[in-house]
């Protein structure tokens, strides 16, 4: 990638992209959690979750467990950096609705937290040549140092003026700034957090979807699709590999709660009471969205065992479990 003084994000919106976000939109509308101590849980649940998950791919050997107890302040065996470590992110994630996406200065406030005791630049830009190295071999060498304040100036003058889907700058954001990587350590922690931030801003339900776990689980993809783009020279790949992975993220949610509902299933259910034999295009066309968009909902209900088929697809009908 061709970096000067001026960060030009190169991509291009295609139909995949649109669909995925359509489908993005669809399940967080399908997401009702009105329990305020169920949402507590879930979220503090989801904190844990995203806070092993990103330092894991930093080659942190804590537990999930671990990490868990150094959250509710318990005390742990490991290395005294780990456990720092996790700590540092802990504070971070609880303070993340005081950060603005948007400013600068407050993701260098979030590398200061993240990075404390470790670095002595820490909350500042690199001052030296940095390279990304994997099996003893440089894939990727950064911008040269001089070059950082402006590029960075540059990223977030973007952010700030951009009319594009959150969602999609979230995904452009984090390519460009492990780009840039402009700082000595922890750009890729500092990166997914502020992922996770823009995700919250964009619809609160984030707040308990710990995207980074599955990142975590595909970072062989992770990685791959950033050289990918290098080589590129664009930035697609990677924002299609963060669009899935966020799809992926909430199709667990949505699998793993029964508490998920929404206006197209009550009125799927609704439909289903009133004649069980009744077709996916009939119910389509009676609530007026498409067949695949019904085929999604009844995927949901199926899979939450709120509805069966009974018999074959023609001579078959649909039976209400709960």
């Amino acid at each position: 990638m061709n970096l000067f003084d001026k960060v030009k994000p190169v991509f291009y919106i295609d139909e995949e992209m649109e669909s995925i976000l359509a489908e993005i939109d669809e399940k967080l509308n399908s997401i009702e959690l009105n329990d305020k101590q169920r949402k507590k849980y879930l979220i503090s649940k989801s904190k844990v979750r995203s806070i092993h998950s990103s330092l894991a791919i930093e080659a942190n050997s804590l537990s999930l467990f671990d990490v868990e107890k150094i959250s509710e302040n318990k005390h742990v065996l490991g290395k005294k950096g780990e456990v720092q470590e996790v700590k540092n992110a802990i504070e971070v994630y609880n303070h993340i609705h005081e950060y603005n996406y948007k400013s600068e200065g407050h993701l260098v406030k979030a590398h200061q937290v993240m990075m404390k005791y470790f670095d002595e630049d820490n909350g500042g830009y690199r001052n030296h040549g940095e390279g990304v190295k994997r099996k003893n071999e440089i894939i990727y060498i950064a911008p040269e140092s001089i070059l950082v304040p402006s590029l960075m100036n540059s990223l977030f003058e973007y952010m700030n003026n951009s009319d594009l889907n959150v969602i999609l700058l979230a995904a452009v954001f984090h390519y460009y700034f492990i780009s840039i990587h402009p700082f000595s350590d922890g750009n890729g922690r500092v990166a997914r957090f502020w992922v996770s931030l823009m995700l919250m801003n964009y619809n609160e339900k984030f707040e308990f979807i710990p995207v980074e776990e599955e990142i975590y689980l595909n970072q062989e993809e992770y990685y791959a699709s950033i050289a990918e783009c290098h080589n590129n020279g664009n930035a697609n790949v990677f924002i299609k590999f963060i669009l899935k992975t966020i799809g992926i993220s909430l199709d667990k949610i949505i699998k793993n709660n029964s508490f998920v509902t929404n206006d197209i299933q009550n009125r799927i259910v609704e439909l289903i009471t009133n004649n069980n034999r009744i077709t996916q295009n009939e119910i389509a066309n009676i609530i007026g969205v498409n067949v695949r968009t019904i085929k999604r909902h009844f995927k949901l209900l199926i899979d939450n065992a709120i509805i069966e088929r009974i018999g074959s697809d023609k001579t078959g009908y649909w039976q209400i479990l709960k």
